[in-house]
């Protein structure tokens, strides 16, 4: 009976590892697909009301949801302590205080990219930018929905395997 739960706990918990990693996959697109909106949303405030950004980054923060909203909200607020500050380094900050954040490496260089032009350059010059970060958001985005479903499958598939295979190995 004993070694019966100790397999039931192998199989459950190794599974879960694999089902974390497929989720953690699931998060990645939605994340995108929200800075995605974000960066549509900055240009359409930037070109029409020239909204400053510490204003834009806390109205992001409202508008986002979870991490992606605490990501600007932490860039809003030291905007606002700090308005000398660049907003390469804010943001840069920013992405190192929201570990929920579950972006690529090419994401995050991404949005330091953007950040060099934002606040630096005329309006023209930073929708440019932002539709360039907009539009690798959605290559990444793209890339990334055509493999999930086959990377999920996998993850999940590995974790139960890898279990099942502890499992045999323990009994």
């Amino acid at each position: 009976m004993l070694k019966v739960l100790a397999m039931v706990l192998i199989v459950t918990s190794s599974s879960a590892v694999g089902f974390g990693f497929a989720a953690n996959v699931r998060t990645q697109a939605q994340q995108l697909l929200q800075l995605t909106g974000a960066l549509e949303y900055m240009k359409n405030e930037i070109s029409y009301r020239l909204t400053p950004l510490p204003e834009l980054f806390a109205m992001l923060a409202q508008q986002s949801d979870k991490a992606v909203g605490d990501f600007f909200g932490c860039c809003a607020q030291q905007m606002a302590q700090n308005p000398a500050a660049s907003v390469q380094g804010i943001v840069r900050d920013a992405l190192q205080k929201t570990p929920q954040l579950t972006l690529s490496q090419t994401a995050r260089q991404t949005l330091l990219e953007l950040s060099m032009s934002l606040g630096k350059f005329d309006a023209a010059g930073q929708m440019s930018a932002i539709t360039l970060a907009a539009g690798r958001f959605r290559q990444e985005l793209q890339t990334l929905e055509s493999r999930r479903r086959e990377r999920c499958r996998s993850y999940e598939t590995i974790g139960v395997c890898a279990g099942l295979a502890l499992a045999v190995i323990l009994l």
